[in-house]
């Protein structure tokens, strides 16, 4: 288990990461929020590449800011800028990597490579490859050690369509039994992996719940409303538009409302995004 207690991290009069507290175990980890919402630097922290200006970070019951390599000997990590070594191919790569974290196991590259579907360019230049198959090969490279904790920053930035649907597949296989935190702001990449999301706002852990449950709250506050253009656009002022789609000459509105927005919507079935839309709405309201 990975317990996070009141951590902060600040830059000078910027608070980072602000008073965070979390306990998290095997499972996928959907950490979501805007650009600068302090996402990347709380997973630094967790890496132990930045020490928290406070707070304690523990796993297993021990501390990994005082004994950051209690963490690293069991961590893998694939940082949003994930670079490879061009002239290296796929194994050589790996085999690198593999020296430098203390692994000695031959078949145990093999294997990854066959998981991340790289077996057929082990002996390809890393300079060829596509975004999607460096992602891969990085994410093997954050295997090797067999972690118990896997941090992705990013992991789909860049991707196509079908890779980044193999890519979402082998990260919720991973979580089966290890503790996955995949940071993103695209909700699609973990909506159907997560067991629970951390929405970030302004370096704060504003909810932490399940796919579910963030769904659960949100229903009743979705509408959808077939609408004029002008009567769209007096309302756009007064709600808060989710999704808005022109059909021939009217619009098509879905909205985050507590009530009946206008006259005509009717409730809809939220979709996650649209779930954490509306949570954002609300906790600006509150």
């Amino acid at each position: 288990m990975l317990t996070l207690k009141n951590l902060v991290k600040t830059y000078g009069a910027l608070r980072a990461v602000d008073d965070v507290s979390l306990e998290l175990r095997p499972g996928v980890v959907g950490l979501i929020g805007h650009n600068g919402a302090g996402k990347t630097t709380l997973m630094q922290m967790l890496a132990t590449l930045s020490k928290p200006s406070s707070g304690q970070i523990l796993l297993d019951g021990q501390d990994i800011v005082a004994h950051p390599e209690l963490m690293r000997r069991r961590l893998g990590y694939l940082p949003q800028d994930f670079g490879v070594y061009p002239h290296l191919s796929a194994l050589e790569f790996l085999q690198y990597f593999a020296a430098l974290k203390g692994v000695r196991d031959p078949a145990r590259i093999r294997r990854l490579l066959e998981l991340v579907n790289l077996q057929d360019h082990a002996h390809r230049q890393a300079a060829g490859f596509s975004g999607g198959m460096r992602q891969r090969l990085g994410i093997a490279q954050a295997l090797l050690n067999d972690p118990d904790v896997l941090i992705v920053d990013e992991p789909t930035a860049g991707l196509d369509p079908e890779e980044r649907l193999r890519f979402r597949h082998l990260l919720s296989e991973i979580g089966f039994s290890k503790l996955v935190i995949v940071s993103t702001h695209i909700v699609s990449d973990v909506e159907n992996m997560a067991g629970h999301l951390a929405i970030m706002r302004q370096g704060k852990l504003v909810v932490y719940e399940s796919p579910e449950a963030l769904l659960q709250r949100a229903r009743g506050q979705v509408w959808s409303a077939l609408l004029e253009p002008q009567h769209y656009e007096s309302l756009r002022g007064q709600v808060h538009v989710l999704q808005a789609q022109r059909i021939g000459a009217q619009i098509q509105a879905r909205i985050s409302h507590a009530s009946q927005p206008c006259p005509g919507a009717l409730l809809s079935e939220p979709s996650l995004e649209e779930a954490l839309m509306a949570q954002r709405y609300a906790l600006q309201a509150a």
